[in-house]
Parts: C-alpha cells; sequence; structure tokens
C-alpha cells in the first residue's frame, strides 16, 4: 500500500485525469469522478486527517478542538505512479490500511521496487 498527500483534491483529481482515471461526464454525473478500483488499482480517498484529538469534557463539550492536516490524503493499491512519487509520504500508523496490505511502503522502498540491485556472489 502506498500513502499519499496531495495539496489539496483538486490536485489529486488532476493527477488522475493524466493517468486517465476519471470517468466520462453524463447527464447522470455531468463532472468527471475518479475511478477509486479496477482490476489494477484500489484508491481509498482519506481527505483531510486529525493531527490532534480535540478535548471534552464529561458531558461531551469541546474544551479543545482538534487539527487537522487540511491536505488530501489518500491510500494506494496497485502499480505506483511515477507521476506520484512527489506526493508519496512515508506513514508510521496509518489511520486506515486495505485488509490484508501490510505496512505502507516508503519511497525508498519504491524506488528498490522499480530499480533491483543486483547482488553479487
Amino acid at each position: 500500500m502506498y500513502c499519499y498527500r496531495f495539496p489539496d483534491k483538486d490536485t489529486f483529481v488532476a493527477a488522475c485525469g493524466t493517468l486517465g482515471w476519471l470517468s466520462e461526464p453524463s447527464e447522470e454525473v455531468p463532472e468527471a469522478v475518479v475511478i477509486p478500483y479496477t482490476h489494477d488499482r484500489a484508491i481509498d480517498e482519506v481527505g483531510p486527517i486529525e493531527t490532534l484529538p480535540g478535548t471534552y469534557d464529561e458531558d461531551g463539550v469541546e474544551l479543545t478542538a482538534p487539527e487537522y492536516d487540511t491536505r488530501h490524503h489518500v491510500n494506494f493499491m496497485g502499480e505506483a505512479p511515477l507521476e506520484w512519487d512527489q506526493y508519496l509520504v512515508d506513514v508510521n500508523s496509518p489511520s486506515r490500511i486495505f485488509a490484508g496490505s501490510g505496512a505502507p511502503i516508503t519511497l525508498e522502498q519504491l524506488n528498490e521496487l522499480r530499480n533491483p540491485t543486483e547482488e553479487v556472489e
């Protein structure tokens, strides 16, 4: 699984568009939307994530508001697009994962997968 952080949703949608991953506009859906699930990819749009939980009293009244990273976070399964490398982030404990996906892959690991080093005997 790969974890990406785009500046905003529009940047993410545009990045999907360059890869041909948007639906065709129709009467029912006049705007193109991301096609998240196919035979070779799965996209989980997480959106903004909470970085610091809020605090609440015993009645549930908010004492301090939670803080958020408002950038557009995305989890991805499939062949990692080269065009998205600049948005790949290292995540130690993702808030959501795909079942059976294991730990997120780092950029260093991704580069090793793309360019395996030959072992000398």
